[in-house]
């Protein structure tokens, strides 16, 4: 289904882990969205049901965004929502994998400690893009503003139940988008969420990371025109 981004609609922006709305700026920047358009969904509340209400009221004719937390969220919430259309950067449609809760719990409390930008920069994978350091900055001012948010985060993902049911019961498009280069949730997830999704499809973002709305938004915000307008 092709559709104009810059034709008014709403977009609600659910972000990541220790990320601010910002982590999408970039890419709505190039897609021509306007400011006024767009509603952040902050994730300061730790279970996922926590955010229905907020995304029920935003939804009708809307586009909701999800980045890698703030996907999960929403992917496991997405039958229930009248959207427009689903966009989701970075998803592990699956449960939680109970390997990585001694590491979520490690960051949690180094978070507390010492801050996020500092617990969250010896953990980070390789940036790419044109500018890595830049995308570094930005990931880093990000993660101090939300670490008073790292609890919340982090019950959100040890308790999810994995959204597949959820996505084999969405309506309306689906477009999944992974970096080829993502270590946290590699695009072999994005696959499978798009086969569980009727009408949906992933796309690769080649060379890109986990960060890859920050590393390149233009290339992000090119490959989802080019999905959105494809036969």
């Amino acid at each position: 289904m092709a559709i104009d981004p810059a034709d008014g609609r709403p977009w609600a922006l659910l972000p990541g882990t220790l990320c601010t709305g910002e982590v999408f700026d970039g890419f709505l920047d190039a897609l021509g969205v306007a400011r006024r358009a767009r509603t952040v969904i902050e994730l300061s509340d730790p279970q996922i049901e926590d955010y229905a209400d907020a995304l029920t009221a935003i939804a009708p004719g809307a586009i909701i965004c999800g980045f890698s937390l703030g996907a999960i969220v929403t992917a496991h919430l997405a039958d229930r929502l009248d959207a427009a259309q689903f966009v989701f950067f970075g998803l592990n449609p699956h449960a939680d994998d109970p390997a990585k809760r001694d590491g979520r719990l490690a960051l949690a409390r180094d978070v507390t400690r010492r801050g996020g930008a500092a617990a969250l920069a010896e953990r980070l994978p390789p940036l790419a893009g044109p500018d890595p350091e830049r995308a570094l900055s930005q990931i880093l001012s990000m993660a101090n503003q939300t670490q008073h948010l790292i609890d919340a985060h982090t019950a959100i993902a040890l308790s999810r139940p994995g959204a597949l049911g959820a996505l084999s019961r969405v309506p309306c498009p689906v477009t999944l988008l992974t970096g080829t280069d993502d270590q946290m949730a590699p695009f072999a997830l994005a696959q499978d969420a798009a086969q569980a999704a009727p009408q949906g499809r992933a796309v690769a973002l080649e060379g890109l990371g986990h960060y890859a709305l920050v590393e390149d938004p233009a290339a992000c915000a090119r490959a989802l025109s080019d999905a959105w307008n494809a036969p």
